[in-house]
């Protein structure tokens, strides 16, 4: 499984194939070797996955530093990474506001591969990338649904949903790794399968589907 994020503690070092960071240097992006995740988003992330697919092994691209932000070019660098080192699953808990033709296209090399691009969004608003690119399956946080449980929104900016959270563990990027653990962990026993097969298989399987709707209040009789 390939993670596109901050990076993670070493607690988890043990459970690398491979990891890499991108950074921004004056000729453009630059490869080096994994730092320390000094922001915690990442570690978080990688805590949820490995507890949806504890087999999982993982394979990091970090693409922030110490402060919390990054860039298309980063995020294409580290996507391209992925691809080399063959891994079946990809998530992204992060999105940028600009869209960039460089990261659209390694987006879309990932979906000719078979490669599952998951991607976190917000259920309203602005579109984010690589969310809203064709081919990368968008996730963003349910209320609906309970620990192990996803739907299936259908909806313009997010396809999926899963268990909200709270704290640091809320929001739609933890979300999408609790999507994302699932997949990996559903896959994982069928090995077999493509990545559309494993796709419908979560569309069929969802508890629920159709897009959340706000309850109309009730109204009180003076």
């Amino acid at each position: 499984m390939g993670i596109i994020d901050t990076g993670l503690h070493r607690e988890h070092w043990l459970r690398l194939r491979a990891g890499r960071a991108f950074v921004m240097g004056q000729q453009g992006v630059r490869s080096q070797a994994l730092e320390d995740d000094h922001l915690g988003h990442g570690s978080v992330v990688t805590r949820i996955l490995l507890e949806q697919a504890p087999a999982a092994e993982l394979v990091v691209a970090q693409v922030f530093g110490r402060r919390a932000a990054t860039t298309a070019a980063q995020l294409t660098a580290a996507l391209q990474w992925l691809l080399e080192q063959r891994v079946a699953l990809i998530n992204c808990s992060l999105g940028l506001h600009a869209d960039r033709p460089a990261l659209r296209d390694a987006c879309d090399q990932a979906a000719r591969r078979g490669v599952i691009l998951c991607a976190s969004s917000p259920a309203m608003g602005q579109p984010v990338y690589p969310a809203s690119y064709p081919g990368v399956v968008a996730v963003t946080g349910d209320a609906r649904c309970q620990p192990g449980q996803w739907s299936w929104l259908q909806g313009e900016m997010a396809e999926f949903g899963a268990a909200v959270g709270k704290g640091s563990e809320g929001g739609a990027s933890m979300a999408c790794a609790r999507f994302s653990g699932l997949l990996a962990s559903f896959w994982s026993t069928r090995p077999d399968s493509g990545a559309e097969q494993v796709l419908e298989h979560f569309r069929q399987q969802a508890s629920r589907i159709g897009p959340q709707r706000r309850e109309p209040l009730c109204e009180r009789n003076e």
